[in-house]
């Protein structure tokens, strides 16, 4: 037995799940989304029976293309192919099976703790909601945020400022770009906002330090010695005050460059010199043995005071990293928004 529906067709609606529109419609081709919203109407009206034909027939295109769209929403699981049938899937059942996780009996501490971390991490959603997308969030960030907040441990405000820092940059447009920044947070151990705060600090101070390299060498830096420079810091363990050191054997050289003072930092590095006394001390013993085995006044591998006034025109060594930590919003920010 078929059940009809006895409406008319000009006086009925079909349901489509905002799911579909908001987070697989922007994925799929045209063909696909006609093909998926005619399906949806004969389920919800009429006989509930449609040929490849039929489908092909009432939205102009070929069967060939009516099977191409039908592969399409299979693979997104928005419908499953059979041999006499197509089953529409529940969009809504799927997420929320993706979203349950069952849960093992707990200590009403546990059930109170996990309740109230859970009610903090909504409020946080909802704020980043109505905030960075007017209230017009994709689910698809739902899942992201879920899976930051559960995979990075991120508190309530980091994940706040993760998404102002996007708004900074104006990369809210999908989430690459904040997926990005989260690992690179998660990476550096950041959960809390004092550990954020941290971060923040030796970021801008790593980018001053590469600005300062900039300008000592008079060149634009490449992505390689980007690179280099980082290695100073993080494998090195070297500060201002040393990599000033070994800029400074650069003095005079027509074409200084990072590959020459990463020379220098990875022999001190080598050798265990950790503060600026030790590499002085290295250096001038270096330099004694020298002018022991040739006889002859020491030999310098710098030339100091050679810098011209020209110095003087350069950026200074934080120009061009003005980067700000994202600013929590307060109750008085909140109002101003929901207002």
């Amino acid at each position: 037995m078929r059940i009809k529906d006895s409406r008319s067709i000009m006086f009925s609606d079909t349901p489509v799940p905002d799911l579909f529109i908001q987070d697989m419609m922007p994925k799929l081709s045209g063909n696909a989304v006609k093909c998926y919203l005619f399906l949806n109407s004969v389920f919800h009206n009429g006989s509930r029976d449609a040929t490849r034909a039929d489908v092909a027939d009432r939205l102009g295109i070929s069967e060939a293309a009516v099977d191409e769209s039908l592969l399409e929403l299979q693979s997104m699981q928005l419908i499953t192919v059979g041999d006499l049938d197509i089953a529409i899937s529940d969009l809504k059942m799927h997420e929320l099976l993706k979203r349950y996780r069952p849960v093992s009996s707990s200590l009403p501490g546990d059930i109170v703790e996990r309740e109230n971390l859970h009610e903090g991490r909504e409020t946080m959603v909802n704020q980043i909601n109505m905030t960075f997308f007017q209230g017009m969030m994709t689910f698809t960030w739902y899942d992201h945020i879920d899976r930051w907040f559960e995979g990075y441990g991120f508190d309530a405000e980091v994940m706040y400022a993760l998404f102002q820092e996007a708004a900074n940059h104006n990369r809210l447009d999908g989430p690459g770009y904040v997926i990005r920044i989260a690992e690179d947070w998660a990476a550096a151990g950041v959960k809390t906002y004092d550990q954020l705060s941290v971060y923040y600090s030796q970021f801008l101070e790593k980018n001053k330090l590469k600005a300062l390299v900039g300008k000592r060498l008079r060149r634009h830096l490449s992505e390689y010695d980007l690179e280099d420079i980082d290695r100073w810091i993080d494998e090195y363990g070297y500060g201002k005050e040393i990599i000033e050191e070994a800029l400074s054997k650069t003095r005079g050289a027509s074409t200084p460059s990072v590959r020459f003072v990463s020379a220098i930092l990875k022999d001190w590095h080598e050798q265990a010199l950790k503060t600026i006394d030790d590499v002085r001390d290295y250096e001038n013993k270096r330099q004694a043995d020298i002018t022991r085995t040739r006889g002859k006044s020491p030999y310098r591998r710098d030339n100091r005071d050679n810098f011209t006034q020209e110095e003087d025109l350069l950026p200074d060594d934080d120009a061009g990293f003005d980067t700000r930590m994202p600013r929590i919003i307060t109750e008085n920010d909140q109002d101003e928004i929901n207002s």
